[in-house]
């Protein structure tokens, strides 16, 4: 779960310079940034909580439609974005939330998964 942790927390900090990178905001570099990290609470803490709580409860699904289905959620916990004066923060953060759930673990725990690489559902019999 840290390594989860991590990579979102790269992700969103990698998206949030780009964003003050090609931003048109009169606000500073650091300005901008302090932002993407107030950001973290209304967009981090809930794509996180969903994408640790989904992971490690998946056991049956083909691993790719989780990640598509993962990504599709999480894109949704970038809504606050939508009221922002430029494109580039919502943009970015969605491109942030879809390469997180590409690279999430999938399962999280994969002892406890049952199904087999390239079947959707779970083994007969289990």
């Amino acid at each position: 779960m840290g390594r989860c942790v991590l990579t979102y927390l790269l992700l969103h900090g990698a998206a949030w310079l780009a964003v003050s990178q090609t931003v048109w905001w009169d606000d500073t570099f650091l300005e901008i940034m302090a932002l993407g990290m107030g950001m973290m609470l209304f967009i981090g803490i809930p794509t996180v909580l969903i994408a640790v709580c989904a992971a490690s409860v998946h056991r049956h699904m083909d691993v790719a439609r989780f990640r598509m289905l993962l990504g599709m959620s999480l894109v949704l916990c970038a809504w606050p974005l939508l009221a922002t004066s430029a494109s580039e923060p919502l943009f970015f953060q969605v491109v942030a939330q879809i390469a997180f759930a590409a690279l999430i673990p999938a399962p999280l725990f994969p002892e406890n998964w049952v199904g087999r690489p390239g079947r959707q559902g779970p083994v007969p019999g289990h």
